[in-house]
Parts: structure tokens; C-alpha cells; sequence
């Protein structure tokens, strides 16, 4: 083999292991969600609930009355409808609901918010929203927050036997909402 044949094959052998590892170190196209996703489980009493939803952030931006307006329907979250299940009936805010799977949407008001249960768990956020799939329809009262939350958060606490508190917390304003369970009879 000639001095430029061998010259030739190990320039070629290089850049090819070169090339293989820039290969391998492109990125496959995804990037991190805008608004990711999450899911809540949390057990109050002998009922299993689950939320699925997407977690918007704040970003500088004005959330209630600017980005989410007031007394429009709101997906209460990003992307798709916030998703709720529980297994057995449960009361919000003393409303009862039976067991089941629902969509969670909300109209956010300055002074309050009306809560609402849906049917309908195939609508993309709000833009399908219909009023004639509501289950129920109930008032809840915002309480301002002394430190913003960035990102968009559900959580239940203040959890008991028979109780607990689903709180909808975002920028400074968190809405509570009192969720109630039957024990005593489940549990004979």
C-alpha cells in the first residue's frame, strides 16, 4: 500500500469515527414541553382520586384578567382539558358528584370562581367546552397569595378521613375547593 493510499485511509477512518460521534450526539427533535404534563393521585378515605393535567408557567406574564380572562370559560390548566376521576361519590364545595371520570373547567372571576364538572373528557381545553355536558356548576372564593407561584399547581391537602382541600394555586391567587367523602358506610 502506497505512503497516499495509507494517508488516505486513515484520514478516512478519523473522520469517520468523528462523524459517528456527532451522529450520536444530535439531539432526536424533542424539546422540553412548554406546559407539562402531570398527574395527581391521592387517596382521601377509601376514594381514590386522579388528576391529569398541564402545568403552565407565569413567564411574566398577567394570568387572571390578561393570558386566562375573567368570566370565560378556562381549561383550567394548558393543552387538553384537566382530567378528574375518583371512585366513589364525592362532594365539592358540599355538591355531590358520583364516581366517575370527568373534565375540570373553571371561570376564573376576581371576587369568584365558578367550578365546573363536565361529562365531556374528550374536548381539547376549552374549545369544544359545551354547557349542556356540565354535571355541575359550583362557586368556589379565590384567596390571594402573598408570594406568586410560578407554575401552574393542583394540589390537595388538609387531608382527613372524610375531607380534604383541592387547591387550583397559580401566580397569586389559589382557589380552594372542599372535597368531602362517605367512610363510615363504605367502611361496614
Amino acid at each position: 500500500m502506497n505512503a497516499t493510499v495509507r494517508s488516505f485511509s486513515i484520514v478516512f477512518a478519523f473522520v469517520s469515527i468523528f462523524a459517528t460521534g456527532l451522529l450520536a450526539q444530535t439531539p432526536n427533535g424533542d424539546s422540553p414541553a412548554a406546559s407539562p404534563a402531570a398527574t395527581l393521585k391521592q387517596r382521601i378515605g377509601l376514594t381514590d382520586i386522579e388528576i391529569v393535567y398541564s402545568r403552565p408557567g407565569v413567564k411574566g406574564r398577567v394570568i387572571y384578567g390578561g393570558l386566562v380572562p375573567y368570566n370565560v370559560v378556562w381549561r383550567t390548566g394548558a393543552n387538553a382539558s384537566t382530567k378528574i376521576s375518583f371512585t366513589t361519590p364525592m362532594k365539592f364545595n358540599g355538591t355531590e358528584i358520583p364516581a366517575g371520570r370527568y373534565a375540570l373547567y373553571t371561570i376564573p372571576g376576581e371576587k369568584e370562581w365558578t367550578v365546573i364538572i363536565s361529562k365531556d373528557t374528550n374536548s381539547f381545553g376549552a374549545f369544544g367546552y359545551k354547557q349542556e355536558n356540565d354535571l355541575v356548576r359550583l362557586k368556589a372564593t379565590p384567596v390571594k397569595l402573598a408570594e406568586p407561584v410560578e407554575t401552574f399547581t393542583i394540589d390537595i391537602n388538609d387531608i382527613r378521613d372524610e375531607s380534604a382541600t383541592l387547591n387550583l394555586i397559580w401566580e397569586k391567587t389559589r382557589v380552594p375547593i372542599k372535597l368531602a367523602v362517605e367512610v363510615v358506610s363504605k367502611s361496614k
